[in-house]
């Protein structure tokens, strides 16, 4: 049996504006696999308006007792250390510090303009050393005296904590990844983070899909059965489009009016159902290989992982 019944995947932005009427790279993509439909692609200018179509989208699934998979392309953590000097509820785990810092200090409006570079800014003086801190990377009119244009060297020393390492665990066995600290600049995932978690969490603990709502692994653990035997259920997991590069490539040379966000979605749906059908799904959901009991509680309880990465 598959482990889930849909799929829903979104190739994010953290743009400070609409984008174009018309379809545009680096914008927002959400694909939908479902119901024995190919792929559906929807285009949305704003973030607010791809997390409305979300939320229509996960109330449709569920309401049909779908399992749905959903995953966003950012960071659902950051490296060890850093939710640890957030502060929160006493026991509350390190990840759901940082998504309720997040959801609680980033403004993000109906027309994407956010606060993220001044919210960036806040946390790296909150850790209490002058001159910078672990986020980096604005424009060159954004910058403070806590948020610098050029990177800090890592590990990063805080001044009440432990040092911050550059990468996640599941980072550093990928090839090509940038630090989820950097926030601008050709391949940068910082962003998308930071105006993106707490939509991921407005999902997670929506009134009407919160008690069927899990994230992966930070709820249900490293495990090889992440979904339930009946809908409805929702899964979100972080994902990373690099993992289906080679067939976006092959898409796009066949298909070549096709935006590359467009087909990358498109693509990771496809790959998703292809795997749960083959019935070996659950293993991308287990326990990485080679990981020590520290490094696996590491990832659970703080950094997370992305799908895929084995």
């Amino acid at each position: 049996m598959t482990l889930f019944d849909a799929y829903v995947f979104v190739d994010w932005s953290a743009r400070n504006e609409r984008t174009s009427v018309r379809p545009s790279p680096d914008s927002i993509w959400i694909g939908e696999l479902s119901g024995g439909f190919g792929v559906r692609e929807s285009y949305h200018r704003t973030r607010a308006e791809a997390f409305d179509s979300l939320v229509s989208i996960l109330l449709r699934l569920t309401g049909d007792a779908c399992r749905v998979l959903v995953g966003f392309d950012f960071p659902y953590g950051y490296p060890a250390g850093f939710g640890k000097l957030i502060p929160g509820q006493d026991g509350a785990p390190a990840w759901r510090r940082v998504w309720e810092k997040l959801s609680s200090e980033i403004k993000d409006d109906d027309h994407n303009r956010s606060n993220r570079f001044e919210v960036a800014s806040d946390l790296n003086r909150e850790l209490g050393r002058k001159g910078g801190g672990p986020f980096w990377g604005c424009p060159g009119n954004r910058v403070t005296r806590c948020l610098k244009s050029y990177a800090p060297q890592f590990p990063y020393s805080t001044s009440s904590g432990p040092s911050l390492p550059k990468l996640r665990l599941t980072e550093q066995r990928i090839h090509g990844v940038q630090e989820t600290w950097k926030l601008f600049g050709n391949g940068s995932v910082g962003s998308q983070t930071l105006v993106g978690i707490p939509r991921v969490s407005g999902l997670r603990w929506n009134k009407e899909l919160a008690g069927q709502s899990k994230i992966w692994p930070f709820e249900t653990g490293f495990t090889t059965s992440p979904s339930v035997a009946k809908g409805p259920f929702i899964l979100h997991a972080e994902i990373w489009p690099g993992i289906v590069n080679e067939e976006v490539l092959a898409l796009i040379h066949a298909q070549p009016e096709l935006i590359r966000d467009q087909a990358q979605v498109r693509c990771m749906c496809e790959w998703a159902a292809l795997k749960d059908r083959d019935l070996n799904f659950g293993s991308y959901f287990d326990s990485p290989k080679e990981m020590s009991p520290t490094e696996l509680n590491q990832c659970v309880e703080e950094e997370g992982w992305i799908l895929g990465c084995r």
